[in-house]
């Protein structure tokens, strides 16, 4: 730690100096926010907030908010001790509104009642460490910008609140600021301190995750190399579930098949090796090796779809693996939707996997009690099941389902669904009987889906016989499908 910034506690620091972020991914109810004011006139403040080195509020809105209501003129405040990126900042954010845990148990030498006291670390006794994936993500916080946190003990040494914070100090030898409280009020402190105050919201960074950023971090469809695999000529870099359990076991070669969004189409070239009539599309195909949209790629396979299509009609099987958790919006939930609504015939079937709600929070109360490494990642969801993670450098967003709310769209866009897999990490559902809409609806969503926007504003701008085609092919399976 001796070679990271230095952070500055302040104890009085004044709400008139602070600079609120822009961005504040948190959004508090009136009902959250006179519970956040009542643990304040209760305990006072307990939790500095988190400034960056310009005097920017990097966590602890809600708080500052709470405490002008309140008619409080200071705070408690740690201050960082270089600028950090944005992408740091609401890291930050989202750590100190997720900290406030007890399942590791740690124990260490108390301060002084009722005042704030730095402990040192080698009083810091880790009785049981565990939510691994917690204490990764703050000592990575903690060895790029120095000790930024703190926590609650109660005289008797028992660490109330932060005890992740407290295990991270023992291990990389920092000491640890605290804030000591009689251990008759240490229930009620915690219950105050840990109860649910607002939802994320990513509304105010949005424009930091444009939907081209998904072609660098999708999810595994789009690598072309992984060692479990081992994959060589002739094997897949990618195994998907939907593939090998929903369409490979009754999969014919004279079958025509288009999968939308397929990543490097390792299903594709695969299968069309051995004779499968298997079409592939995936907006955001990247040159071997590199980052770059490999746009002469996918401007021909929108031909050869348009081309087939045109000579042979809408196709028995459309596959949707891994597509609509990585949308960015609902919006693009819908235009895909629509899209591969409009790629279906009318006896044909569409198998889609996607991620799953109930399994990605089963995983992480899983890694909240596990002293395991490699414990699940952590997910910060709004209000629509998505969560917004910075990897490689760049944002994405992550849309969960639950076999409720899955069966519940698609309910919208097909007559029949069947939603399968609970308990998997991937929902699958079969849809057959393509429900009919508007020409106006399908255009908006096949210029969307094929033209997709790149970096710097570029569209190629090379769909426009395949829209009409679609267009042509969907009216008459409408009319077919209304009687």
């Amino acid at each position: 730690m001796s070679a990271t910034p230095t952070a500055v506690f302040h104890e009085a620091y004044p709400l008139a100096d602070l600079t609120p972020a822009d961005y504040n991914p948190r959004f508090l109810s009136d009902e959250a926010f006179e519970r956040l004011q009542s643990s304040l006139k209760r305990h006072g403040v307990i939790k500095p907030v988190i400034l960056n080195a310009d005097g920017t509020l990097v966590a602890g809105h809600q708080r500052t908010k709470a405490l002008h209501a309140l008619g409080i003129t200071h705070t408690a405040a740690v201050m960082l001790g270089t600028k950090v990126r944005l992408a740091d900042e609401i890291s930050f954010n989202l750590l100190h509104n997720r900290v406030e845990t007890e399942a590791s148990v740690v124990h260490a030498d108390p301060g002084t009642m009722g005042e704030w006291t730095w402990i040192p670390w080698q009083s810091i006794r880790v009785v049981e460490k565990k939510n691994v994936a917690f204490c990764d993500a703050i000592a990575d916080m903690c060895a790029a910008h120095g000790s930024w946190g703190s926590i609650v003990i109660d005289d008797q040494g028992r660490v109330v609140l932060n005890a992740e914070y407290a295990v991270v100090a023992a291990a990389n030898h920092f000491d640890v600021l605290a804030w000591t409280v009689p251990s008759g009020e240490a229930a009620q402190i915690f219950a105050d301190l840990t109860g649910e105050y607002g939802v994320y919201d990513w509304t105010a960074i949005e424009d930091q995750a444009p939907v081209y950023n998904q072609h660098i971090v999708q999810p595994l469809r789009l690598r072309q190399f992984t060692s479990k695999a081992k994959a060589g000529k002739g094997k897949l870099a990618y195994h998907s579930e939907t593939w090998d359990q929903m369409v490979l076991p009754w999969l014919k070669k004279d079958t025509r098949v288009v999968d939308f969004g397929a990543g490097y189409g390792d299903y594709a070239k695969h299968l069309r090796a051995d004779g499968y009539t298997i079409f592939d599309y995936e907006p955001y195909r990247c040159l071997t090796g590199k980052y770059a949209v490999d746009i002469h790629w996918v401007v021909g396979a929108i031909r050869a779809i348009e081309r087939d299509i045109r000579q042979h009609g809408l196709y028995e099987v459309v596959v949707l693996d891994s597509v609509i958790n990585a949308t960015t919006s609902l919006d693009y939930q819908k235009w895909v939707l629509l899209t591969v609504n409009a790629l279906c015939a009318a006896d044909g079937v569409l198998c889609l996997g996607t991620r799953s709600l109930d399994r990605e929070l089963r995983d992480e109360q899983r890694a909240r009690v596990t002293s395991q490494a490699g414990a699940s990642r952590l997910s910060y969801l709004d209000s629509d099941n998505v969560d917004m993670r910075f990897h490689r450098g760049k944002w994405m967003k992550m849309r969960y389902h639950t076999p409720a709310s899955l069966r519940d769209l698609l309910l919208g866009y097909f007559e029949e669904v069947e939603v399968r897999d609970f308990s998997s990490a991937t929902l699958k559902a079969t849809c057959r009987k393509p429900r009919p809409f508007s020409q106006g609806e399908y255009r908006e969503a096949l210029e969307q889906e094929f033209n997709m926007p790149y970096p710097n504003d570029f569209r190629h701008n090379r769909h426009e016989k395949l829209v009409e085609t679609l267009l042509k092919w969907t009216e008459e399976r409408n009319s077919l499908i209304r009687g």
